[in-house]
């Protein structure tokens, strides 16, 4: 089955969901280095709200609910950071919400949750099992499921962040987009790709979790055999068949990082860029400074930083440790 996403989609989510996100930073490298190419441009999404460009595609969901959807509430399952999104835009528009954790997942997670005013409930070792029994749920109250990544209203909402970044910089040539479940990286592309062709679009996922590249080899959509990554909001067993037919027609590449080298990128972004970040965030940096991938050719690349949900106390020394 293929899986269409037109510019019209995008450009009137980017409108519908404009009163409630942010437009975010684009900004240049600090000129203190030479370790990453001078003319590298960090798109600063972490400042999105609620950390992470998540919040777009909720709003792009909840914002096209019916009254009486609405008034029965959302339910997801997240890593994180698509549910502090749903549970701040269910707290905006007045909806209750059901949140979905894995068991793993840290007491900060579901803090920033709670703190909206959701139920956190947690469930499964992974982000799959989570996802399963929060579909159960969903079948027995009534409430509407808003998929991370799998649904069409949830990756048109994330393409608007590639259509910002086109607006912001109109020689863009090459970005580097971080890789869960693919809803960003597919959103972004077929925004990007239907608009400048010749763009370069290259995913970045953990070595550890690389479940796009997994289907990507096969040609369909595989659960990998376990997941063993840090990055926990990249971590899905699986992508979906709407990501990888959108990433198929749109990345150019894929590369993968490992934990050590997020680690190092996540240190390098609060040394020195002020950012402090979580690993999936700083998985474009991590893959620049591995050396594997060349952008050197290019006269306007980014490297978009999709996330910076990490709680400061220890955060290195926690990541560092595992």
């Amino acid at each position: 089955m293929s899986y269409d996403l037109s510019l019209d989609e995008v450009r009137q989510a980017r409108q519908r969901i404009a009163p409630y996100v942010r437009h975010t930073p684009l900004l240049p490298l600090p000129a203190l280095r030479d370790d990453l190419p001078a003319q590298l441009r960090l798109k600063l999404e972490n400042l999105q709200v609620t950390g992470s460009f998540k919040a777009r595609g909720v709003f792009n969901n909840l914002l096209q609910l019916s009254p009486a959807q609405r008034e029965r509430g959302v339910i997801t399952a997240s890593g994180g950071n698509h549910g502090a999104a749903l549970a701040y835009g269910a707290w905006r528009l007045g909806l209750p919400a059901t949140i979905y954790l894995p068991e793993a997942a840290s007491a900060d997670r579901v803090a920033r949750i709670a703190a909206w005013g959701a139920q956190v409930i947690k469930h499964g070792s992974v982000w799959d099992d989570a996802h399963q029994r929060a579909v159960a749920h969903a079948a027995e109250t009534g409430q509407v499921y808003i998929h991370p990544f799998d649904a069409a209203r949830t990756v048109a909402g994330q393409g608007t962040l590639g259509l910002e970044l086109l607006d912001d910089l109109p020689g863009l040539d090459c970005v580097l987009i971080a890789i869960g479940g693919g809803g960003l990286i597919a959103g972004m592309a077929a925004a990007i790709k239907q608009t400048r062709p010749h763009v370069r679009i290259v995913g970045v996922e953990p070595t550890g979790a690389a479940s796009m590249r997994y289907a990507v080899e096969r040609g369909h959509v595989a659960p990998l055999p376990e997941v063993r990554t840090i990055a926990d909001t990249l971590a899905p067993r699986a992508v979906s068949d709407r990501t990888l037919d959108l990433t198929q027609r749109y990345v150019d590449e894929i590369v993968t990082v490992g934990d050590v080298q997020m680690i190092g990128a996540m240190r390098w972004l609060w040394a020195e860029c002020n950012q402090l970040v979580e690993p999936a965030g700083a998985a474009v940096i991590a893959a620049l400074q591995a050396g594997g991938l060349d952008i050197s050719r290019h006269a306007q690349p980014v490297a978009l930083i999709c996330g910076g949900n990490a709680a400061i106390e220890g955060v290195f020394s926690s990541y560092a440790s595992r």
